[in-house]
């Protein structure tokens, strides 16, 4: 499967290569959202290397900042909200997941 349509790209050498780096770039923030929602439901760094064509260790070294990024922003998040109920907390982070799948099923 091709998912560059070679028929629609620009005839001069130079537009091509930009259309193809923006298309890179797009692939590459796809795998990185699609790395961190395979980690959110539990997927191993062994699993997405194995994914991705590279080694476990790559996966970690490429995309865990990316995870612990989140990690710390909810950490944070936490510790601001500390004089938060935690019936409240929950009902919290529960609404939070939930947009979070709606922005997701709507992109």
């Amino acid at each position: 499967m091709s998912l560059i349509a070679h028929d629609r790209l620009p005839t001069k050498p130079i537009e091509v290569l930009r259309e193809l780096v923006r298309a890179i770039d797009e692939c590459d923030d796809l795998k990185r959202e699609t790395v961190a929602a395979a980690r959110e439901v539990g997927a191993t760094w062994e699993a997405i290397g194995k994914a991705l064509g590279i080694t476990r260790q790559s996966a970690w070294a490429l995309y865990s900042a990316d995870a612990a990024s989140v990690s710390a922003d909810l950490a944070a998040n936490a510790a601001n909200n500390s004089d938060l109920g935690e019936d409240e907390a929950l009902d919290i982070a529960v609404e939070e997941v939930r947009q979070v799948r709606r922005a997701r099923r709507a992109s």
